[in-house]
């Protein structure tokens, strides 16, 4: 079936203000913009140079960004090196997701540097590759772009796990939020690999009382062998106690069958974005709603980080999607390494509504 692009909203009749700093301007973490918006919910920036940036209808100010400016790894992202401060701070490898007692029970790895970096033109290049030169229990280690927007700083025996988490966190505690990233797919091509931007915690879900269940996926992007899985993306709300979870898959083979379809293939860059309150979560993509949670809404998560990944696992969707290291589409190749994918993000960016 062929994809249609998503309309693209017609600026020459709305009217607009936007307080300075301008909404694409890199933030600090301490400081805010503040953005008004009308009812259709677009803002230019302040200059008009560049593309406007989409929010819900309401006023919004900017508390949080990452606009990925100049070269080297990000300053406001971590890999996942450990779960307490110690094994974070050896800045080794982490055996990730699915894994045994041991290391080497681990599907992927996360590194401190080589799959994560700023390409100097604004944008975070993530890579997810097959290093042919090493194996564990499972073959050739796969090393992959494992993303957190916190970190374990100390220990604390007044906390969960006795580790204290630091960065930036989200919650609508304070009011409704929007968070929202741009993300070009295309070089999301290998079996069994799939990039994702979500939300989760490592230490708790609500303050003392431990849910079944502590993640929520804004986005998840997977290719494979039937054509639908190459123009699909899913999100979900795996929050809450026992069978809360929930998730939504939008593609060709969706029923009830999606009215229009996202083009995750083409070149060009997406903004799929999370509105969350405290009673639900709506899930846009360029501007437009695809689904609304309203069950086992998060209300007051302590320690809530974004997350951007490259993950892997053989035959991980269904239908099986095979073995990315040995066969499939792929990045690049080598002797000694196989790119299996890659995903570009332009922004990361936070929005708090005002009254």
């Amino acid at each position: 079936m062929a994809l249609r692009k998503l309309a693209v909203l017609s600026l020459a009749a709305l009217s607009f203000v936007v307080l300075k700093p301008s909404v694409n301007c890199a933030q600090d973490a301490n400081e805010t913009a503040a953005v008004s918006v009308t009812p259709s919910g677009t803002a230019l920036n302040e200059s008009g140079a560049d593309a406007p940036a989409w929010v819900p209808p309401g006023k919004w100010r900017l508390s949080w960004a990452d606009e990925f400016a100049g070269k080297g790894v990000p300053e406001k992202w971590y890999p996942m090196l450990g779960y307490d401060p110690e094994a974070f701070k050896a800045n080794e490898a982490k055996g990730l997701r699915w894994s045994g007692p041991t290391e080497e029970s681990a599907w992927m790895y996360s590194t401190k540097s080589g799959n994560h970096v700023l390409n100097g033109a604004g944008q975070l290049v993530m890579r997810i590759v097959c290093d042919k030169t090493k194996e564990n229990e499972h073959g050739p280690r796969v090393n992959a772009a494992y993303l957190l927007s916190g970190y374990p700083e100390k220990w604390d025996s007044t906390e969960p796990n006795n580790a204290k988490w630091a960065g930036k966190f989200v919650s609508p505690t304070d009011g409704p939020i929007y968070i929202s990233a741009s993300v070009r797919s295309d070089q999301v091509v290998g079996y069994s690999t799939w990039f994702a931007f979500w939300l989760f915690t490592e230490t708790r879900a609500y303050n003392d009382d431990p849910a079944n269940g502590s993640e929520v996926d804004i986005v998840e992007i997977v290719k494979g062998k039937p054509d639908y899985m190459s123009h699909c993306f899913n999100v979900a709300n795996h929050w809450g106690k026992k069978d809360a979870s929930k998730s939504e898959q939008f593609n060709a083979a969706s029923r009830p069958r999606p009215q229009e379809y996202v083009d995750v293939n083409d070149d060009k860059y997406h903004v799929y974005g999370l509105e969350w309150s405290t009673d639900s979560m709506k899930c846009y993509v360029d501007g437009k709603l695809y689904y609304t949670f309203t069950d086992n809404i998060p209300t007051d998560p302590v320690d809530m980080m974004m997350l951007l990944t490259l993950e892997f696992k053989p035959n991980s969707w269904d239908p099986n999607q095979g073995d990315g290291r040995t066969e499939g589409p792929f990045v690049s190749d080598t002797k000694e390494t196989r790119e299996m994918s890659r995903a570009m993000v332009d922004y990361v960016r936070v929005y708090q509504k005002q009254n």
